[in-house]
């Protein structure tokens, strides 16, 4: 019971593994000692083993989460004031996260929030998205209510199937035979 997981339906891994980013994230959070962030760490990453991942998909996430943050020299060292810096930056990114997100609930509360949704089949999705505001606040930046002062957008994308899984048909296992 020491080592469970939660359980998750459908796509496991990908679930485990957002969990695994936001267990870290919480013992940042709760763990004012590097030491306890580490004991915390280790249990985590025994609890996936336990559960049968394996060790290659264990390390590489707990890699990434430090590499994210910049952290490669804090998965093995416990420097309290490289720790310390570590737990005041996330801090103040919640803060900021915080605040973006009450904007964000009164610009809908006003009616202010545009939704765009879009077909997103392959290409750079960021630099569409970063030259579609672009263009938008080039040509709305005097308007009364679409101006991004006054309005915020929002670009969410739909995945377009490929033209293979389209086309493809499921065979059952009779067929197989």
């Amino acid at each position: 019971q020491n080592y469970t997981l939660p359980y998750v339906v459908g796509h496991t891994k990908l679930k485990h593994s957002n969990y695994l980013r936001a267990a870290l994230l919480r013992a940042v959070c709760y763990c004012s000692l590097v030491e306890d962030f580490h004991r915390e760490r280790i249990h985590l990453e025994l609890s996936y083993l336990m559960n049968g991942y394996s060790l290659l998909f264990v390390e590489s996430h707990v890699q990434n989460f430090f590499n994210y943050f910049r952290l490669d020299n804090m998965r093995y060292r416990t420097d309290q004031t490289i720790y310390h810096s570590f737990r005041r930056q996330w801090f103040d990114l919640l803060d900021i996260q915080h605040t973006l997100s009450d904007q964000l609930q009164q610009f809908d509360d006003h009616g202010n929030v545009i939704r765009f949704h879009y077909l997103y089949d392959y290409g750079p999705r960021c630099q569409f998205n970063q030259q579609f505001h672009e263009l938008w606040s080039k040509y709305f930046c005097h308007h009364p209510v679409f101006s991004t002062e006054r309005s915020e957008i929002l670009l969410t994308t739909k995945q377009l199937h490929s033209l293979n899984a389209l086309l493809a048909r499921h065979k059952s296992s009779i067929e197989i035979q």
